[in-house]
C-alpha cells in the first residue's frame, strides 16, 4: 500500500467489537505513523438496555457523545445526528492542515455512511487526497461499503489483515523518510 496510491481499506468486525479499530490506531501510532480520525468508545451502563456511545478524536482527544439518553426503557436509534456530523467536521478539519496524516481511522463505515452522512465527506476527501484511510465496517454494511468504493475499496476480515496493511503503510513511509 504505497502512500501515493488512494487507499480505501474496511476491517470488517462484528456488532460490539468495534473497539478493535482503536487497537489498530494506536498500533500505528506506535509504528510511527501519523493518525488522525474518530473512534468510538462504548460504555456500559447497567440501568440502560443499550451502551453510551462516544466518539474519540484520535488528534486532539476530544470526546464528543453520540447516544442521546432517552430514558432507559428506549429502543431503536439513539445516535444525535447533529453530534456525528459536528464530529465529522472535526475529522475533516485533520484533512485540512499543510501536512496530511498519514493514515486517517475511523471506526466506522456505517448506514450513515452509506446514505451520504456521517463520515461519507470524510472518506471521500482522504481518498481525493491520497491518505490511506482504514474503517470499521459490521457484516450487514459491506455491500454498502463496496458500492460506495466503486473498486477503490479493500475488505479484509482479520485483524491480522488490517494490521499487515498498517505495516505495510508504516515500511514505505520510512523508506519514504529514508530517501
Amino acid at each position: 500500500m504505497a502512500h501515493d496510491d488512494p487507499i480505501l481499506a474496511a476491517l470488517v468486525y462484528s456488532t460490539g467489537e468495534g473497539a478493535v479499530m482503536g487497537r489498530l490506531a494506536e498500533a500505528a501510532l506506535g509504528l510511527g505513523l501519523d493518525v488522525a480520525g474518530m473512534i468510538q468508545h462504548d460504555e456500559r451502563r447497567p440501568d440502560r438496555r443499550r451502551c453510551d456511545m462516544t466518539l474519540v478524536d484520535l488528534g486532539s482527544g476530544r470526546k464528543i457523545p453520540l447516544s442521546e439518553d432517552r430514558g432507559k426503557d428506549t429502543r431503536g436509534c439513539r445516535m444525535d445526528h447533529a453530534a456525528l456530523e459536528e464530529a465529522a467536521g472535526l475529522a475533516l478539519a485533520a484533512l485540512s492542515g499543510e501536512t496530511l496524516p498519514d493514515l486517517l481511522v475511523l471506526s466506522k463505515f456505517g448506514k450513515r455512511e452509506i446514505e451520504g452522512h456521517g463520515f461519507r465527506q470524510v472518506v471521500e476527501r482522504a481518498v481525493e487526497l491520497g491518505v490511506p484511510l482504514l474503517v470499521g465496517v459490521t457484516a450487514d454494511h459491506v455491500e454498502g461499503f463496496r458500492a460506495f468504493g466503486g473498486g477503490l475499496e479493500q475488505v479484509v476480515e482479520t485483524v491480522e489483515a488490517a494490521a499487515a496493511l498498517i505495516e505495510d503503510l508504516a515500511r514505505t513511509k520510512t523508506a519514504r523518510d529514508a530517501a
